[in-house]
């Protein structure tokens, strides 16, 4: 039981600190790999080992079984690799909409847009040319495209 709440509770803080932080195609596959590793490290010490003789079929189960929510029957063991990309979107998301209402020079502090991102307008997403604004618009439309989320801006008009 407490290799189970390990894995849980701690395998994903840095993964998930990385998922927030850089485009997925950039760690994907170490994240890929890191899903591999720990539902075998569940396997082997819930089955003590037993699982090796398994079909592919009943080890694919399993995988499913442990990765999914508790409200759905599962283990609720996240996939990193799965979470990566709606991770860096709200997190790249967020800090876009904070440093648009820190972005003005009439701030006691700096203008906060300008120093993060220099040059670029946060208010319009068609003139940003930085590496991670431009991660951010290709997985906003990834994700209208590939995975039927609707856009809030368009939803309500």
């Amino acid at each position: 039981m407490i290799h189970y709440h390990m894995m849980r509770f701690c395998q994903n803080t840095r993964p998930g600190f990385l998922a927030r932080n850089t485009p997925t195609p950039l760690i994907s596959d170490s994240l890929g790999s890191l899903d591999a590793v720990i539902l075998e490290s569940m396997c082997t010490k819930g089955t003590g080992g037993t699982h090796m003789d398994w079909t592919h079929e009943l080890r694919s189960f399993s995988s499913i079984k442990l990765q999914l929510p508790h409200h759905r029957g599962g283990f609720g063991i996240t996939p990193c690799a799965g979470s990566a990309i709606s991770a860096f979107y709200a997190s790249t998301a967020s800090l876009v909409r904070w440093l648009g209402h820190h972005g003005n020079a009439q701030q006691d502090l700096a203008n906060l847009a300008d120093v993060w991102a220099p040059g670029q307008d946060m208010s319009n997403p068609d003139s940003w040319t930085a590496p991670i604004l431009t991660a951010l618009k290709c997985y906003h439309a990834l994700l209208l495209a590939e995975y039927v989320c609707t856009d809030c801006r368009t939803s309500f008009k």
